[in-house]
């Protein structure tokens, strides 16, 4: 039986801040050279890439956020020739724009590096049979996630969307070993055993990996003890590679940040400056690899602390605590990263200029994060046939699910319905 080598992650911290340094230096030139957003950047603020002599010195580069990569929609971000792209992966993102991030063949290596490293801390041995259950929304992350686990040598059951009962006759019949999936949909699972009187000991599971999602120390608690496993988190962004950018070892205290592919910093979401460890803020991520889609402290939006104290893993990775949260507008469903424009962004395709006012409602139903758009009737969009309604209804269903991997329901209600919650058109209402 073999394990995963991941190199560096035990790299002595001068040895890290050195390889660290030489590949911000490299990833710097080569984004100033061939990217015009960047090059434009840096010369307004005066900044010459090639004096960078240490990696304290990021602060003084410029942030990269999510509108940043909606203005430079489809490939204006792109720092080689589309010639040299292997693979396109795009993802809702968070705005009108889809995100579109672009691979070479020693990007996808590299993600699959690093993919293997928060399986293989998760405890993915070749042996294994792994099964992928996740949101149709987190596609990308089912694909880094597979060739993640082949990279490993195990056996990998895909995404597919089948019903929670058959994911379990899977899981039974073929003898799956290791679970990765989001916390939510893990509890779900467990519920569906529950209901259905199935025999836990007729599982070969010895593991769950979670990501997409926070998870309760009580769930983790549940999980382990019912289903006699070993549960441990990841953490990662569709914006700059997908799953397996942070990931907890066998201590489950903090997420290793894979620092030989990414700079981490935790900074004031208000003033931009960089926090002190134990002190939360936003979480901002530089690439140091990648050569087809660079992102230089790029805005995440999660909120987080840093953890100073040595892991007694050996790991000298850096470790974040788990994401508590998320600045501005931006909505975690399901493991997927929505904001309320793009609903609105929908909703102006089915009824022109001025859409109607709506709300989003967001619960949960049997551990699931499960969405309820409250839309105004209006004479606009709604005719007095049934038909037409059920229709255009159906319309917009469709449309989310195809723009953010999410099934929504929607509910019409009166003008007085959304004034009575004194929320902006909109405006979210989280009773998870």
């Amino acid at each position: 039986m073999k394990s995963f080598n991941g190199n560096n992650e035990k790299m002595n911290r001068d040895e890290l801040e050195q390889l660290q340094l030489e590949q911000l230096q490299s990833t710097l030139n080569r984004a100033y050279k061939n990217v015009p957003f960047y090059k434009k950047q840096f010369d307004l603020l005066g900044i010459d890439t090639s004096t960078l002599s240490s990696v304290q010195q990021i602060k003084d580069l410029p942030f990269t956020t999510r509108q940043d990569l909606a203005n430079n929609y489809p490939y204006d971000l792109f720092a080689v020739p589309l010639r040299d792209i292997v693979r396109i992966s795009p993802s809702a993102g968070t705005t009108a724009k889809p995100l579109v991030v672009g691979y070479t063949k020693g990007d996808l290596k590299a993600r699959n590096t690093v993919t293997a490293r928060f399986l293989a801390a998760g405890g993915v041995v070749d042996t294994d049979i792994v099964q992928i259950c996740l949101n149709p929304g987190l596609s990308s992350w089912g694909r880094a996630l597979k060739e993640g686990a082949e990279n490993i040598g195990a056996s990998v059951m895909p995404m597919t969307h089948m019903s929670t009962s058959k994911q379990l006759m899977a899981m039974k019949d073929y003898r799956t070993s290791v679970l990765l999936t989001t916390p939510s949909y893990a509890m779900h699972i467990l519920e569906v055993i529950k209901d259905t009187n199935i025999e836990t000991s007729n599982l070969a599971l010895k593991a769950i990996l979670v990501l997409g999602g926070p998870l309760d120390p009580d769930w983790r608690n549940r999980l382990e003890r019912v289903l006699d496993i070993s549960l441990t988190a990841g953490y990662g962004l569709s914006d700059v590679t997908a799953p397996g950018i942070g990931f907890e070892c066998h201590e489950k205290n903090g997420l290793h940040i894979s620092e030989d592919y990414f700079m981490l910093e935790i900074i004031d979401p208000g003033t931009g400056d960089v926090c002190l460890p134990g002190k939360y803020g936003e979480v901002v991520l530089t690439t140091l690899t990648a050569r087809a889609f660079p992102l230089i402290r790029f805005r995440t939006g999660d909120l987080a602390s840093i953890k100073d104290d040595l892991c007694p893993c050996g790991r000298s990775f850096v470790r974040i605590s788990e994401i508590t949260g998320h600045t501005g507008e931006v909505l975690t469903i399901a493991g997927v990263k929505v904001h309320p424009a793009q609903i609105e962004h929908i909703l102006k395709t089915v009824s022109g200029k001025t859409p109607p006012r709506f709300l989003i409602r967001l619960y949960k139903e049997n551990f699931l994060d499960m969405v309820e758009i409250w839309l105004e009737i209006t004479e606009t969009i709604f005719s007095d046939e049934v038909k037409l309604v059920e229709n255009s209804l159906k319309h917009l269903r469709r449309q989310v699910f195809q723009m953010l991997g999410l099934e929504v329901s929607i509910r019409l209600v009166e003008a007085s319905t959304i004034e009575q919650h004194d929320l902006p058109s909109g405006g979210v209402i989280d009773d998870r």
